[in-house]
């Protein structure tokens, strides 16, 4: 892209001015019968901020084998590890009858 001279100068004046104005980028934009692409482009060049990526790559890795465990201990001195597996009615049940 050719550089016309001046022009950078110009929305450096025209972005000042919106950042003073308090209004959104569109609604200065709109006000002042400027393109509003174009506003939002050169307050995107003249921040210095780049544009993100819409989508990123990823890894989606397996579930870990890593099981939750249940572990019960008794004041007496017993203790009951029981496996995520197990049914919440039966454990239920178990503990009433302890």
């Amino acid at each position: 892209m050719v550089a016309i001279p001046g022009r950078e100068e110009m929305w450096k004046l025209r972005v000042a001015q919106w950042r003073a104005s308090g209004l959104s980028q569109r609604a200065y934009a709109i006000e002042q019968g400027f393109p509003i692409r174009q506003m939002g482009y050169w307050v995107r060049r003249l921040s210095g901020a780049t544009v993100s990526p819409a989508l990123m790559p990823v890894q989606v890795a397996p579930a870990g084998t890593a099981q939750a465990s249940v572990k019960l201990c008794n004041a007496n001195g017993w203790t009951l590890m029981l496996s995520s597996e197990v049914k919440i009615a039966w454990l239920a049940e178990l503990m009433r009858a302890l």
